[in-house]
């Protein structure tokens, strides 16, 4: 897999953030990260990410991540009904250097449950969706409420390149880390994979904040590392603090 694609896969890694205490609400929120690539060479990047509600009632998710070998500008439209996100229209745009752009888009219909890519050249369709189906975005959001709300093991239908695709994660423990803000007690969660998978991925997730990603690191089979930091996180436009 070629630099722009490891880019593209820490980008999916970027899990959002929320802070009601039961997650029965969406709020408002918005997180930085620095991005690192390690093995011969270090290439560095940054990533926002953002929830804002719009003047409909909906919510836009956000995620823009700015390097010198690509850029990323990613969004899925979203309601937020009986604490489950229900995407309506996820579209992903990867700008990269020397490179055509590459777009995707999923438009959801519940009404006749389906999920379609409506791109001519790469274009396709799922027939009897399940309810909670989510796209490669929106299921990061889903995470970190269920996170929020105390789950400890959490699958996700993520609709992708015409399938259902199942994530599975997992709470593995607490543990300090050191971070922008100092040392911060955090939940471990790990993405589950099947045992002849020999990737390894971990997040750090803020126990005072239950939602808020620290950390995320990525092992290749190879031996290449993918980590990413935060560097600052708000609500309501207040940035937060750690005690």
């Amino acid at each position: 897999m070629n630099t722009i694609s490891k880019l593209c896969l820490i980008s999916y890694l970027l899990f959002g953030i929320s802070f009601t205490s039961q997650a029965t609400e969406l709020v408002p929120h918005k997180a930085s990260y620095s991005a690192k690539i390690q093995k011969g060479m270090s290439i560095k990047g940054k990533a926002v990410r953002e929830l804002k509600k719009s003047q409909n009632g909906q919510w836009l998710y956000s995620f823009d991540v700015k390097s010198f070998v690509a850029d990323i500008d990613e969004s899925t439209l979203l309601s937020w009904h009986d604490n489950q996100v229900v995407p309506h229209l996820y579209n992903y745009k990867l700008s990269a250097f020397l490179t055509s752009d590459r777009l995707k888009k999923v438009n959801f219909d519940w009404s006749k449950m389906i999920a379609i890519n409506p791109l001519k050249k790469k274009g396709w369709i799922i027939n009897d969706i399940p309810s909670g189906t989510l796209d490669r975005l929106s299921f990061q959001l889903q995470l970190g409420m269920d996170l929020q709300s105390g789950k400890q093991e959490m699958f996700y239908q993520v609709a992708d390149k015409g399938k259902l695709r199942e994530n599975h994660f997992r709470v593995t423990g607490e543990v300090e880390i050191n971070t922008a803000f100092g040392t911060i007690q955090s939940i471990t969660v790990e993405k589950v994979r099947d045992k002849s998978k020999k990737r390894k991925t971990t997040m750090w997730f803020s126990k005072q904040y239950p939602l808020v990603l620290l950390k995320m690191l990525q092992v290749e089979k190879d031996g290449k590392r993918y980590e990413i930091n935060i560097t600052q996180a708000s609500i309501d436009g207040k940035n937060i603090t750690f005690n």
